[in-house]
């Protein structure tokens, strides 16, 4: 007895990206492309189950032609059964124009959508286990969705229970005001599942787990956003007949959305150091580069330039609000009286080359002392 399960969540389908209009439809495109490759995937692996732990759209009210295209892509898995999770995004409402009406009804008989807070038997699809979901039933909730499960738990030791489930773990998910369905590991390892599948968090985790782990978040297998730097993930988890774990870490994304900060100098050239610094291959990244410390004048006149100096970027978001034309002499005599206070303290300062940080410092203080 074994059973390999394909383990994603949080693949947002539907997102608007608008904050990036002029990528905004590749954008959204690479979700719906991120979950073919998924499905693909666990086809070319023979994964028996494949599980998708919340958040398979970014909202409840999604175009119907989305919810099809999702519906009609997951169909095409060739294992035994698709379990769906709603989660805080595409939570459960109710009505004839419900998300998971339209979706049931566009998708073939392998594809089950997990409504019900009570065990599934999973015999109907051949497969060797009990499913426990935890769907949700709002946007946010104080309370996590699991608490029925200990209680119902069916004993049957021949069977792999397995519990799914979507929102915020301690330790591992930023919740502080523990507003999505916040559940603590305690509470997970003392329900006698043999393995967790959980969404909400965009991070997969555990980083590298070992062979006591039981809990495990895919993370979002298409990279939404700035705060999350990994390049798309999801696992394959094997269990093997002692009900051992075997995991395996898939990349899977197309964009990356990357951070990059360059730090300057009154001595450096603009030009050879942003190209010193970005060195490799951005074709797929949304790069928010930062650039921040003092420039010499010719080198601060060239920062309308920048986009000049960089590589082949996907889409490139320049930040020089934090950049500063260095002070020097000619610079002081031009801005302030010959004998003045601030005359006499910066030209001091401008003294040392070495004191350029400090120089810049008591000229921003006394900009913000003459306003």
């Amino acid at each position: 007895m074994s059973l390999k399960i394909f383990h994603t969540s949080d693949l947002h389908l539907g997102m608007k990206f608008s904050g990036y209009p002029d990528v905004q439809s590749m954008l959204t495109e690479a979700r719906f492309t991120a979950l073919q490759n998924l499905v693909d995937k666990a086809n070319e692996e023979r994964c028996d189950l494949f599980a998708v732990a919340g958040d398979l759209f970014d909202r409840v009210y999604v175009d119907n032609k989305d919810i099809i295209r999702a519906a009609q892509m997951l169909g095409d898995f060739h294992g035994k059964l698709v379990a769906v999770l709603p989660g805080n995004h595409d939570f459960i409402t109710t009505g004839t124009n419900d998300l998971w009406n339209i979706f049931e009804e566009n998708t073939g008989d392998n594809v089950k959508v997990l409504t019900e807070n009570s065990a599934e038997n999973l015999d109907h699809y051949n497969i060797d286990g009990i499913l426990y979901p935890a769907p949700c039933y709002a946007k946010h909730s104080k309370e996590n969705c699991v608490g029925w499960i200990k209680e119902n738990k069916i004993e049957d030791d021949s069977k792999y229970h397995i519990g799914i489930a979507h929102g915020s773990l301690d330790g591992v998910s930023p919740d502080p005001d523990s507003n999505y369905f916040p559940m603590t590991h305690e509470e997970l390892e003392n329900m006698g599942m043999d393995i967790w599948l959980l969404g909400h968090t965009h991070i997969q985790y555990p980083e590298n787990p070992g062979s006591m782990d039981r809990i495990f978040y895919s993370g979002t297998p298409e990279p939404d956003g700035f705060d999350c730097s990994h390049e798309g993930k999801a696992w394959i988890l094997e269990l093997d007949d002692s009900k051992r774990i075997h995991p395996t870490a898939l990349s899977t994304g197309k964009y990356r959305f990357l951070h990059e900060e360059i730090e300057l100098g009154p001595s450096c050239d603009l030009e050879q150091l942003i190209k010193a610094s970005l060195k490799g291959n951005y074709g797929n990244t949304l790069l928010k580069l930062k650039l921040k410390g003092s420039l010499a004048i010719e080198e601060y006149e060239k920062l309308s330039q920048v986009d000049d100096f960089l590589p082949e970027i996907f889409h490139p978001i320049i930040d020089d609000d934090d950049v500063a034309e260095m002070i020097d002499q000619d610079f002081i005599d031009k801005n302030f009286t010959e004998g003045s206070f601030p005359h006499r303290l910066l030209s001091t300062l401008a003294e040392d080359e070495d004191n350029w940080e400090a120089l810049q410092t008591a000229y921003e203080l006394i900009c913000k002392v003459r306003k």
